[in-house]
């Protein structure tokens, strides 16, 4: 093997690595902008006898509930 074969072969593995470390690297950009902008599952905890800010307790559940306008 020649100066030529080995450089290029060194070359070769170092753009491999490269790419490999640029995929992992693009993966986690991703993980990291679903983390910080994606959807996110809030639980709401409510306190006894602590009142809503929505009213959410008075929201009728069924069409049914509905005040009819005849």
């Amino acid at each position: 093997m020649n100066s030529q074969d080995k450089v290029i072969e060194s070359l070769t593995k170092t753009i491999e690595v490269m790419s490999n470390e640029l995929a992992l690297l693009r993966e986690q950009v991703a993980y990291l902008t679903q983390k910080l902008y994606g959807k996110s599952s809030e639980k709401v905890v409510h306190q006894p006898g602590q009142l809503s800010l929505f009213g959410e307790e008075n929201l009728p559940e069924e069409e049914s509930d509905l005040p009819r306008s005849d």
